[in-house]
């Protein structure tokens, strides 16, 4: 059904339908995708939000359950002192998780923006519950290493959930208004329902805004030459400080993912920023992390909202051309395009091109130093709630279908009537308005829905890490004890064992291809060239170990060839910090 075309009646009947499909999700325990017939081995729900405690007790209670596979570690603490928790998903018996490609998965570095933690629980108890019923995740599993992080900003979460602040920023004391005071005007929540709303003031005929005549519970601005009723004094609080404005240095008032090296620039130019990268402990745990890592080849980031599927650059002046090289690009495409036939109302973009300026972005970082591909999940669209047209011939304001959703999806659960305060410096004002639920946060029931797709989108995303296999390999004899020995690798998926970024800019180890025996001498070796493939461009250096720079091309291969002399057992290794070691015997004989 065309949305544009929908009429009035039929899209209510169509929002009554949902509400009463709705009125299932709540029940005591999520479905299992494989087998929706049976209850999980962990009971956890998706139509709901975990605050630190609850998210903590789920992430044991997976590890309890399934300890073979999963391992529970603190990388570092909050500001608050909170431990920034990373749940590592391995099968030990087909290695150890340091000699696979590995997918790394964080979420919640802005406080506000909460849904990646739910998405990331999602993730990690998906690939368990379905591990013996589906192939394709035992397959994951078995194949690749994944390192989970639910909330890098765990302190910035609680205030959100707790508080109502609207903080996208951590919990650091801060400096806000520059009075050489940290902190000293934060939100209140003066009328105690759990969150920071909207205060407005009566005053009859002397005001900036009215009544909307449509629905008396929105604020318009007063019509040409006429004065208002009403006038906002935004969100609740009180003038702490002195400095005769309400909430002008509250907790916080930085910015996480402006604090990576990729690109930094101090906060004169990029707003958010600190004194240097790494500034503060949470970025620096988890950059330490990604560092000592170096097999981690793909990386995926939750954020909040606006349904995108963000890749880099984050600026026009990226190494003065603003894009990625065409190899990589062509990688970030494949996976940003098919990403979107996933996840309806998300589109794939690039930062700078199509959202706004990010200077030491965490995209960048990824990409440049770690030569991983990454992407950055802006999660819930609000299109996905309510249709932008009712009529054939009308537009509803956005407001008026947000009042509408509200009334008759939720029942009333998203806004506040505005209701009398006396408030100890404006005396009479209202308190009201929308909720924190409201707006950038999934409603519940379609919480477990928006996990999901996101979470296949990250298993697409690991699935095409690379994956090698050995292709031809061919032992010659040239005459006496004297061999030529062909190998070829072969990378079974879509990403590269070495990205370009990575051998322009020297990221990380180049792959490499060598043979050793006890009694084998290497005479010469190269590249296998030529149109029969049956010549060598061959490398100065010592032959016995080729170096790739540019690793194994996404479904592609690269083939080696030695001329060497000796007799016995010789084995070939290919090593890649990305596509991990991969060892064949041959005899020379």
């Amino acid at each position: 059904m065309n949305p544009m075309k929908m009429t009035l009646r039929a899209f209510t009947g169509f929002a009554i339908a949902i509400l009463l499909l709705s009125s299932t999700a709540g029940e005591a325990h999520a479905q299992i995708f494989a087998q929706p017939d049976r209850d999980p081995r962990v009971n956890l729900r998706f139509d709901r939000y975990y605050d630190y405690e609850a998210m903590t007790d789920a992430l044991r209670q997976l590890q309890r359950t399934w300890p073979k596979f999963l391992t529970l570690q603190s990388i570092g603490k909050s500001v608050e002192g909170r431990d920034i928790w990373l749940m590592t998903v391995n099968n030990p018996d087909t290695g150890p998780h340091t000699a696979k490609a590995a997918f790394w998965a964080d979420a919640n570095i802005h406080g506000n923006e909460i849904q990646g933690t739910e998405v990331n629980l999602y993730l990690v108890w998906f690939l368990m519950e379905n591990y013996d019923a589906l192939p394709k995740v035992r397959e994951l599993v078995d194949a690749r290493a994944f390192y989970i992080v639910p909330s890098m900003n765990p302190d910035g979460r609680d205030n959100f959930l707790k508080t109502g602040g609207p903080s996208r920023s951590g919990m650091m004391d801060w400096d806000s208004n520059l009075d050489g005071r940290a902190s000293t005007d934060n939100p209140d929540d003066l009328d105690g329902d759990g969150e920071i709303r909207q205060m407005r003031k009566h005053v009859p005929g002397q005001g900036t805004h009215v009544k909307s005549p449509v629905d008396p519970r929105l604020m318009v601005i007063a019509p040409s030459g006429t004065k208002g009723d009403y006038i906002l004094l935004g969100s609740e609080g009180l003038d702490t400080d002195g400095d005769g404005r309400r909430n002008s240095d509250p907790r916080g008032g930085y910015d996480m993912n402006r604090d990576f090296p990729s690109d930094w620039q101090p906060p004169h130019i990029q707003g958010g920023s600190n004194r240097y990268p790494f500034s503060w402990p949470e970025t620096r745990a988890v950059g330490q992390w990604l560092k000592d890592h170096p097999n981690i080849a793909a990386v995926q980031s939750w954020h909040n909202s606006g349904g995108m599927i963000l890749r880099g650059p984050g600026s026009r002046f990226y190494k003065g051309s603003g894009e990625y090289t065409r190899r990589d690009d062509a990688v970030y495409d494949y996976l940003g395009e098919r990403g979107a036939l996933m996840l309806p109302y998300y589109r794939h973009m690039t930062v700078w091109a199509d959202l706004y300026t990010v200077y030491g972005g965490t995209l960048d970082w990824a990409h440049d130093a770690l030569g991983a591909v990454a992407f950055t999940n802006e999660l819930w669209s609000s299109n996905q709630f309510y249709s932008e047209a009712w009529t054939d011939s009308a537009v509803v304001p956005r407001e008026m279908q947000q009042l509408f959703f509200n009334d008759r999806l939720g029942m009333g659960a998203w806004y506040k009537e505005w209701t009398p305060f006396d408030h100890p410096e404006l005396g009479e004002i209202e308190i009201g308005g929308w909720s924190k639920w409201y707006g950038r946060t999934t409603p519940p029931f379609m919480l477990q829905e928006l996990a999901h797709r996101n979470a296949m989108f990250a298993l697409f995303h690991a699935d095409e890490m690379p994956l090698l296999e050995w292709g031809d390999i061919a032992v010659e004899r040239i005459a006496g004890s004297t061999f030529r020995v062909k190998a070829e690798i072969r990378n079974t998926r879509a990403i590269p064992t070495r990205i370009e970024a990575a051998e322009l800019y020297s990221s990380g180890m180049p792959d490499r291809f060598s043979i050793r025996g006890g009694s084998v001498r290497v005479q010469a070796g190269g590249f296998t060239t030529g149109e029969l493939s049956n010549e060598i461009r061959l490398q100065d250096s010592e032959p016995s170990v080729i170096q790739v720079s540019s690793g194994v091309p996404g479904r592609s291969g690269l083939s080696v060839t030695w001329i060497v002399t000796g007799s016995g057992s010789a084995t070939i290794e290919y090593r890649s910090q990305k596509g991990g070691t991969h060892t064949r015997q041959v005899q020379l004989r």
